[in-house]
């Protein structure tokens, strides 16, 4: 597909039609089976057999896409229920329970039709109405849907057939079927929501691989094999265990012991120890999105951009990834990860200089000093003491505060800190990583433009961003976005997301998507 064109079709010709349809790239082959991205083919494995246990990263409280974000959660809720839209492995949106979306106009109206024939673990059927059901239940501001704010440039859905759902945008949006790949593209039962609607969090019904079966709060979640699911011959596993194990160390044992199959986000130390093993298989995402350090613009000593600037010039990024990370992550320059197609290397993004750091500081005339919030793990810990020595070089002195998660959280969105070290795991889309990050309508009160940023200049790139249809226009735009970015210097990128999973040699995770969530219909066990 050619890099410079927003994907039209997949696996058909582009066709022309009278009202100058602009397709999305979510058409599948016509005539042709179903299909989840790019699934591994293994003749020689047996179907529909064997079990898988995988260990999470943390623990998890409820499935509904209402409050589905991490990554813990969507790796779940994808064995459960399916998406709208998917990506695939270099990270372009493809069709799942839709067959397509088009767009007759500039992006303000999008018609998305849905397979046939698809059906929910209740026997529910899932037709326009299910869909809309669901988009409007996300939408509802008393549902506070933790992706509420994705969802603000849809002005109305409707069902303009039993399989076919009409999007009205407030204005163009190349956006729109990336964002239903995600969190709110994911469908459930709108029988089982309406007779259980509190519990459908811990009991979710949708169109997945598998069922539920049962789940023990902080323990584990079993799921098995969906016998009706809509893709033929898939899944290929009877049983998958999830098991919360937030300790990295406990996951390791773990899986030396043979007690689980896959972890999730191993330490870059056993990564590179066991990653050649012959008993071990390691996976590791492109990634789409990065780890950075958050500087609150709206408050001292951040308020001024010499000080972020002397930041950057203080901080040895390479060294700290190196030190840290045994350089098994990229150092990062952007928001956007390197399995992003929207990605491009940022010329010019502030380098290690002391130098330049002691004369800006200089400039500054005042001593400069704040404390770094992070999240209260080991790693967190010792980065933030590494990134203190290295400041403390250049006359930057620095206290670390260590929180919870949800405080650490709540924090953020109520601007409540100076400076943030945080991780984004991405999205499929540009849009969906930066609008609301760096758009001042989202500067004041509570928001996920955490460090009150404003400026006109990246307001209208992100306006064009959004706006724009052409794949190759929005690279350049997006390039503007991040140079913008390394100039102003809200955030400073430390590495990419690019997420790692270690697993047992017999496991065949099928494709590797940028996101480093496993698609368990294409897992295989030897």
């Amino acid at each position: 597909m050619p890099a410079t064109m927003l994907p039209r079709h997949i696996g058909t010709p582009r066709r022309r039609h009278a009202c100058m349809v602009i397709s999305c790239a979510v058409l599948i082959a016509a005539c042709g089976a179903p299909s989840s991205p790019e699934p591994s083919a293994q003749p020689t494995m047996p179907a529909n057999d064997g079990t898988l246990s995988i260990a999470l990263e943390s623990d998890f409280q409820s499935l509904d896409p209402l409050r589905v974000s991490n990554m813990v959660e969507r790796q779940v809720a994808l064995a459960v229920m399916d998406p709208l839209f998917d990506i695939d492995s270099d990270g372009n949106v493809v069709p799942m329970l839709a067959e397509s979306a088009n767009t007759p106009d500039d992006g303000s109206t999008w018609h998305v039709a849905l397979r046939e024939g698809v059906r929910f673990h209740d026997d529910t059927p899932l037709d326009a109405d299910a869909v809309v059901f669901n988009i409007e239940r996300l939408r509802d501001p008393a549902n506070a849907c933790r992706c509420l704010p994705q969802l603000d440039n849809i002005a109305s859905v409707r069902a303009v057939d039993p399989l076919t759902v009409e999007f009205i945008m407030h204005g163009p949006d190349a956006v729109l079927p990336a964002l239903l790949a995600d969190a709110p593209g994911l469908v459930l039962s709108p029988t089982a929501i309406r007779s259980d609607p509190n519990g459908i969090g811990t009991r979710p019904v949708g169109t997945g691989p598998f069922r539920l079966a049962s789940w023990e709060p902080g323990h584990r979640v079993i799921v098995e094999r969906n016998p009706g699911y809509w893709q033929p011959g898939k899944p290929h596993l009877q049983r998958v265990t999830f098991l919360p194990l937030p300790n990295e160390d406990s996951r390791q044992a773990a899986l030396l012991a043979g007690d689980v199959d896959v972890i999730q986000s191993p330490h870059t130390r056993f990564s590179a120890q066991y990653a050649d093993h012959d008993g071990y298989r390691l996976m590791t995402g492109k990634g789409l999105g990065s780890v950075f350090l958050m500087m609150n613009t709206r408050k001292p000593p951040f308020d001024d951009v010499r000080v972020r600037r002397a930041i950057a010039h203080a901080t040895d990024r390479p060294t700290f990834v190196k030190a840290l990370l045994q350089d098994q992550y990229p150092v990062s320059d952007s928001l956007l990860g390197p399995g992003s197609w929207a990605y491009t290397p940022v010329p010019g993004y502030p380098a290690y200089s002391p130098e330049q750091a002691k004369a800006l500081l200089a400039e500054v005339g005042k001593p400069v000093s704040f404390e770094i919030s992070v999240i209260n793990s080991p790693f967190t810990a010792l980065s933030a003491q590494a990134l203190q020595q290295m400041w403390r070089d250049v006359g930057i002195e620095t206290t670390i505060r260590q929180t919870e998660g949800a405080r650490f959280m709540a924090d953020a969105i109520n601007h409540e800190f100076q400076m943030s070290m945080f991780r984004f795991v991405g999205r499929a889309d540009p849009d969906l990583n930066l609008y609301r990050a760096f758009h001042s309508r989202y500067a004041d009160g509570p928001s996920s433009n955490y460090t009150g940023y404003a400026n006109p200049e990246m307001d209208a790139l992100l306006e064009q961003g959004r706006a724009t249809m052409e794949r190759g226009e929005r690279v350049r735009t997006y390039a503007k976005v991040s140079q913008l970015l390394a100039s102003d210097v809200p955030y400073l990128f430390l590495f990419g997301t690019t997420l790692q999973t270690m697993m047992r040699a017999n496991v065949d995770p099928g494709p590797n998507i940028p996101d480093g969530v496993l698609r368990l219909q294409d897992v295989r066990v030897q």
